[in-house]
């Protein structure tokens, strides 16, 4: 056990004894406390002592009472206790062990307080200071592989780490040379592309055509990647010389440059194993990075400017600290700037919507079953109903296209009739959900399907399991949230690559049927004609009830007005490389 551990444990003992107050105990209690042996608890006591935490004055001889003092008060005891425990990768069971102490309920607010605090913007150093940016997430962080990336957060961290060939602006939709100073077209086939000159990875070799080689050959022969598919299409890569590579195509693709301005396009070098080693050209490196922490420290090396940031320090708490601990990206902990209270506001519109495993054997492979399941859960009666505030009905993907569209309303009777033709047989369906938050919204599921006679069970979706397969097996209904922003063409797709989720629930037939769509998108030669294909696949969706949406909502995130340089990606995420604060 470590020394504040013993520190804490004593305090909260004595917790009716006031900070800085000298008092009287016995040996045998500090023993009984501590739940160790007597050599060992004086060997304790000796080293809170050195640390300066109690003054600590044992009896002499048997029968005198020793006289302790504690110096280092509980609240800053807990604080110190948290960021070694942040630090040191082990914050989820530094809270248990937190929660296993008869801590003061005052006290737990003051945690939630200090953690606030603790994220953000940060200065350390006297002499040559450094900006840091700490930030927390809920969910584990598997691969920062660009190739392998699967959750939002992965891919916008993807973002600061590697760079991409071309690079598209999120609100124009132009798209612009990025490793790349230009590119040809001789013919609709064949795409050239001219490489800078000076771009250097982190490992501090300088990009080459056979990197980017390289990179697409990992794409076509990861089953993971979700441009799996691109194979299909491409017929061969050459390189033509150190800074020219050349893409020959099967047939006209003028969807390529949206592609390679997908994170999950990045570049890559040839020799390094990703497997052992991060490594891209972006404005970031990582100095570590495990399940529970992310260190990035600004590349100084970076072919484009430095980043202001000197380190991102991103952090997973555990999911039940979301609900009861609230951050916001604020400049309030920069002792330099005067805060201001204008704020810029980001807002991010979610879908929730509800997945059926088709590939999984029950009920729900019918398609009278799951045409009764969209007709018992009415959207407006469920808004209703619920009483939740600003969200409205979804029909799409896409915000902009539900607020088009008229929403019927339809019966119990309507529903039990498209039980009957489907042969339901009273058995029971599980659905994951995907926290707390929609535990109201799960129930009212549950209770409207029980009146048709379906029997739902309600299980958590657990964050750390959305990549095990075995893990979504077992369900047979999948409520999900999902973020996407604007109508961004490579965004409107990369869902519905290669093992994504829809991919690993539905069947072979159906995923061959997406897959034509995707054939069909990529293919169209204008942006209107692939978003007119696009709306026929949610058509598809929405018609064979495969997914049903549920409502839009939106998270707003305040920012302080001395943030600049702020950009937010394409999944409403800000771009670190662009952060500065504005010191008045």
């Amino acid at each position: 056990m470590k020394l504040i551990e013993h520190y804490l444990i004593l305090n909260i003992a004595y917790a009716t004894q006031k900070n800085g107050v000298e008092f009287e105990t016995t040996m045998s209690e500090i023993i009984e406390i501590l739940g160790c042996s007597q050599p060992n608890a004086k060997g304790v006591l000796n080293r809170l002592k050195e640390q300066g935490w109690i003054r600590w004055n044992p009896g002499r001889g048997r029968g005198y009472r020793s006289r302790i003092n504690f110096q280092l008060s509980l609240i800053d005891s807990i604080k110190m206790y948290i960021s070694e425990q942040l630090a040191q990768d082990h914050f989820k069971e530094g809270m248990e062990f937190l929660h296993s102490l008869s801590i003061p309920a005052q006290i737990h607010s003051i945690i939630g307080q200090f953690l606030e605090e603790w994220f953000g913007f940060q200065t350390e150093g006297e002499k040559e200071i450094k900006h840091i940016l700490r930030i927390p997430i809920y969910r584990n962080l598997i691969s920062l592989d660009p190739a392998q990336v699967s959750t939002a957060f992965e891919y916008h961290f993807a973002g600061q780490i590697y760079d991409t060939l071309l690079s598209i602006d999120s609100v124009t939709k132009q798209i612009y040379p990025h490793l790349v100073l230009g590119w040809d077209t001789p013919n609709d086939k064949e795409w050239i592309f001219y490489l800078r000159k000076g771009v250097r990875f982190h490992h501090g070799r300088l990009l080459t055509s056979k990197d980017v080689i390289h990179t697409f050959q990992r794409v076509l022969d990861s089953t993971a990647s979700v441009f799996y598919w691109l194979g299909r299409h491409l017929n061969k890569i050459e390189l033509s010389g150190d800074h020219i590579v050349i893409f020959y195509f099967k047939q006209p693709f003028p969807f390529f440059p949206n592609i390679l301005c997908s994170n999950k396009a990045s570049i890559v070098p040839y020799d390094v194993d990703m497997k052992q080693q991060v490594v891209g050209t972006g404005p970031f490196f990582v100095r570590s990075f495990s399940k529970e922490k992310l260190i990035l420290e600004a590349f100084d090396h970076y072919f484009k400017e430095r980043a202001w940031l000197d380190q991102l320090e991103v952090f997973r708490l555990p999911e039940e600290l979301q609900g009861r601990f609230s951050y916001k990206m604020t400049t309030k902990n920069v002792d330099s700037l005067d805060l201001q209270d204008q704020t810029v506001n980001q807002h991010v519109t979610i879908t929730q919507l509800i997945i059926f495993q088709t590939k999984k054997p029950g009920p729900q492979q019918h398609p009278a079953f799951r045409r009764a399941i969209r007709l018992v859960l009415d959207r407006q009666t469920m808004i209703n109903e619920t009483n939740m505030r600003e969200v409205y009905p979804a029909d799409s993907f896409l915000h902009t296209h539900s607020k088009k569209r008229i929403f019927p309303s339809y019966s119990i009777s309507e529903a039990q009739e498209a039980l009957k033709e489907s042969g339901y047989a009273g058995e029971t369906l599980t659905m994951l959900i995907p926290s707390l938050q929609w535990r109201e919204n799960a129930d009212w599921i549950q209770s409207r399907c029980n009146q048709i006679g379906v029997s739902i069970e309600l299980q958590p979706l657990d964050l750390k399991k959305t990549l095990q397969k075995e893990f979504f097996h077992q369900a047979h209904l999948i409520m999900i949230n999902v973020i996407l922003v604007g109508d961004s063409e490579i965004n409107l797709i990369e869902p519905f690559g290669n093992n994504s989720l829809y991919r690993q629930l539905f069947t072979l037939q159906e995923n061959q049927q997406m897959d034509m769509f995707m054939d069909r998108f990529i293919s169209g030669k204008t942006t209107t004609e692939r978003l007119s294909i696009w709306n026929e696949m949610i058509g598809w969706f929405r018609k064979e009830n495969l997914i049903l949406f549920q409502f839009h909502f939106k998270e707003e995130t305040a920012y302080s007005s001395n943030l600049q340089g702020y950009k937010f990606g394409s999944l409403g995420m800000y771009d670190f490389h662009n952060l500065w604060i504005k010191d008045k």
